[in-house]
């Protein structure tokens, strides 16, 4: 390992966002960095025991080799889960009970990029509200300097690809999955470990892309929510006539699904379909939570279903936050981040493909055809960005111009609502930018609103 600068003064404390740390490596995110957030991460929370992980990224070896060094001269001890998943830190630290989890990732960011995702006990989310910044300031303060222990943590290694894959088995119990033909992109992230596993024990007819692991991310960033990286995928499911294709993102804890006729479905629908899936399943009066860029399918399928509706701030650290608070059954995001309850309230990546297996297996019908209904009398634009001048300014004008049109809602960002469409606007949480999402009965309608909304922000575009 290189030498680690133990002077956090050195630290660019721009990398602290709203639910994670990321920035780009060596300038932003390097090894004193991380030295020095495993210690404030101790000083913060105090936990016995951190679960620590790594994405595939090139930076992450020595990245996480700084870490567990600051946890362990903060006399904390490490279980070093080494090459991981996002979601299978989460499981670890719920499974185990194990006090705290960070893993090495800038999830679907281009290589240069690196960062942490952090846990508490029990898998509990730790955002910019639940001590993130907590940490930043207590590096800014210089409060961790001198906090090494006298007596060093200790250092053991857990594999847990095996009791991971035993969890996630358990959401299709014991139906007969059928051997159908499924094109799985891991985006050469370490997604394609247990996909493997679990493709071998059901006999899956499996087309892999993409499942060397490899961080420099050779094909573009490991993000299927571009489309210039769905088309592979979709034209694999077209050429094999796969039943259908999901996606992962670099460190998997988002998941993207192609039909069986090449077409991408927006997590929109995929939140909606698997809401159906997890109330038939679990039973009415269940809670289900989704974010508030696009609603309309999600609360005919939970009304549906007889599930309670509930809308949350977006963003994977405020949903699980209100997961856990409400015991929530399922939550969903238009991003492809899908939540469970007995997932310790955390997201996973490859449930959503089992269950999705499951139904397929268990009914004769194609994925396009499960989608279908949700489809139908809905539009959906989005997700469009927008970089201006001033996010505030922009905003407050986005409102003063629809004040009285319909039903507004600040749950995150501006949303307003009438029988005809319904739109939400909201700053992004990691980047200077609105975000913009617009549903409606007709295309036309939903054209014209973005017009509407975009004389707006091109007063205030840069």
């Amino acid at each position: 390992m290189s030498a680690i600068d133990k002077n956090s003064g050195t630290i660019d404390y721009s990398i602290f966002r709203a639910y994670d740390i990321r920035g780009v490596y060596p300038d932003e995110v390097n090894e004193s960095t991380c030295y020095a957030i495993g210690k404030g991460y101790c000083y913060i929370f105090k936990p016995k025991n951190v679960a620590v992980g790594m994405d595939v990224r090139l930076s992450s070896p020595p990245l996480k080799e700084a870490l567990i060094k600051g946890i362990l001269d903060s006399g904390c001890d490490v279980i070093d889960l080494d090459k991981m998943t996002t979601d299978m830190v989460y499981f670890a630290v719920g499974a185990y009970g194990y006090s705290g989890g960070i893993i090495i990732s800038a999830s679907h960011n281009p290589p240069q990029y690196n960062g942490l995702k952090m846990v508490r006990e029990k898998a509990t989310a730790i955002s910019s509200d639940t001590g993130l910044f907590e940490i930043r300031d207590a590096l800014k303060s210089g409060k961790t300097t001198n906090m090494e222990s006298r007596k060093k943590g200790t250092l053991k290694k857990k594999d847990i690809v095996s009791d991971y894959v035993k969890h996630v088995l358990t959401y299709i119990g014991k139906t007969s999955i059928k051997p159908l033909k499924c094109v799985a992109n891991c985006n050469f992230g370490y997604s394609s470990g247990p996909v493997n596993i679990i493709a071998e024990k059901l006999k899956l007819n499996l087309i892999p892309l993409n499942f060397k692991p490899d961080g420099s991310f050779p094909k573009g960033p490991p993000n299927p929510l571009l489309p210039e990286n769905q088309v592979e995928t979709e034209e694999l499911v077209k050429k094999n006539h796969a039943d259908f294709g999901v996606m992962w993102d670099g460190d998997a804890d988002r998941v993207m699904f192609i039909d069986n006729e090449g077409k991408f479905i927006p997590g929109v629908y995929i939140t909606a379909l698997l809401a159906k899936i997890m109330l038939e399943h679990y039973g009415k009066g269940n809670k289900i939570i989704f974010d508030p860029r696009a609603v309309w399918p999600i609360l005919k399928a939970v009304r549906e279903a007889g599930g309670i509706p509930i809308l949350s701030k977006a963003g994977h650290a405020f949903i699980k936050d209100r997961l856990r608070s409400e015991n929530a059954l399922f939550a969903g995001e238009l991003s492809g981040h899908y939540y469970f309850r007995d997932s310790y309230y955390c997201d996973n990546g490859i449930v959503p493909w089992l269950l999705i297996l499951k139904y397929l297996s268990q009914h004769d019908t194609t994925l396009s055809d499960m989608i279908a209904p949700f489809l139908e009398g809905h539009c959906l634009v989005g997700e469009l960005n927008y970089d201006v001048r001033d996010v505030k300014e922009t905003m407050d004008d986005v409102i003063r111009q629809f004040k009285g049109t319909g039903k507004e809602d600040f749950t995150d960002g501006y949303s307003v609502e009438t029988d005809k469409w319904r739109f939400n606007i909201r700053p992004s949480n990691t980047e200077p930018i609105l975000r913009l999402n617009i549903e409606a009965h007709e295309q036309k309608t939903a054209e014209d609103i973005r017009q509407t909304i975009e004389k707006i922000i091109d007063k205030y575009r840069k």
